[in-house]
């Protein structure tokens, strides 16, 4: 599938395509099926207050092991409704037509899909933390620069019906419709900086927000992730493929663009 945020937003029809000649060269690991904190958590609502915009994201959290990680991608917004397809991280001529996993999440629903472009499939995904206030504290803002804008940052106090409550440092840019270039959580476990690069105010097409019909739907992310990595480890021993080499996954033929039923 080509790659579809890296400038602003190609139309749908390039979004669908895939190619059946060439081999992706992703390697698929176990809870790369798990959308990000920034899209499924309390975060996203900081997201979904404008009309639509497009961005190049980054997101740095503290890994299991302790050593920084860091999450890279696009993402498009319409109607608190997201889009995150992560890098790849493929060089070369073929980086555009790389598949892989991308996400799409529906805040109003509280609920989303991991979807898989080689596997031409996709799974649903609901979240269990459901947002039921946010008190914004203008009254200490302070004008800075972040991404390139300048900003009002404010901060943000995020509850949930489970009884927690997320802080979060918001960087909102002026020329952007204070949109948030930039949002730091106030720590703990789950401590994240989200930066929002290139973004673009235009309202992405509906039609992106929903799985493609002729996608395979799976009952789970996990049985969808299952099968990508069994069908990665036979070809992999099929082709005799040396560790290191990358771990390509064969496409399985072209998406025929169908308009998607809306849910």
């Amino acid at each position: 599938m080509k790659r579809i945020f890296s400038v602003a937003i190609l139309p749908l029809l390039v979004f669908l395509l895939a190619s059946c000649a060439y081999r992706p060269r992703v390697i698929y690991h176990a809870g790369d099926e798990t959308p990000p904190e920034f899209l499924a958590g309390p975060l996203s609502v900081l997201l979904t207050n404008l009309d639509g915009f497009s961005a190049s994201a980054s997101a740095s959290a503290p890994a299991r092991n302790g050593k920084p990680e860091l999450l890279t991608g696009d993402l498009l917004e319409r109607e608190g409704r997201l889009i995150f397809q992560p890098a790849t991280g493929v060089k070369g001529r073929h980086k555009r037509s790389e598949g892989g996993l991308f996400f799409i999440w529906h805040k109003d629903r509280n609920a989303g899909f991991v979807l898989s472009d080689p596997l031409q499939a996709y799974a649903p995904v609901v979240s269990n933390i459901n947002v039921t206030n946010i008190v914004w504290n203008t009254s200490g803002a302070v004008e800075e620069q972040a991404n390139g804008h300048a900003c009002r940052r404010v901060e943000a106090v995020v509850q949930s019906d489970d009884g927690s409550t997320a802080r979060y440092a918001v960087w909102q840019a002026e020329d952007l419709k204070r949109c948030p270039v930039r949002i730091v959580s106030a720590g703990g476990a789950k401590a994240m900086t989200l930066n929002l690069l290139n973004v673009r105010l235009e309202l992405p097409a509906p039609e992106l927000f929903y799985p493609p019909e002729g996608f395979t739907k799976y009952e789970t992310p996990a049985t969808l992730m299952n099968e990508l990595i069994m069908r990665q480890s036979a070809f992999v021993k099929s082709q005799n493929i040396a560790p290191g080499e990358g771990e390509p996954v064969p496409a399985v033929g072209p998406a025929q663009y169908r308009q998607p039923t809306p849910q």
